[in-house]
């Protein structure tokens, strides 16, 4: 529900695509790198590649994520990042979880 000067409220301004735990985890650790290879990542948050894969393509659809393949010693590596407008996006998501959390919604 917008108040009366017609902005949304914070609970009403997250999004749901970042709102899964998965999901969440996977952009909290795209947000501290530039980017990572998809196995560090799959790794380091203890997911499977298949389950991965899946979360990464809703990203990917978002706009949120972008995913390259690159050579890394003759081997295939696919890297993922944060898309300039899913760092930003995920910034908002941020600041109107902290307002819920701090009693400003």
């Amino acid at each position: 529900m917008a108040d009366d000067a017609g902005a949304l409220q914070p609970r009403e301004a997250l999004v749901n695509v970042i709102h899964s735990p998965v999901r969440l985890a996977i952009l909290a650790t795209l947000n501290r790198v530039q980017h990572v290879a998809f196995a560090d990542l799959r790794d380091s948050l203890r997911l499977s590649a298949p389950e991965l894969s899946r979360q990464i393509a809703i990203l990917e659809k978002e706009g949120m994520v972008e995913v390259a393949k690159l050579r890394v010693r003759r081997v295939a590596v696919t890297h993922v990042r944060l898309s300039d407008s899913g760092r930003e996006r995920f910034a908002a998501y941020l600041v109107n979880l902290n307002a819920i959390v701090h009693g400003r919604d």
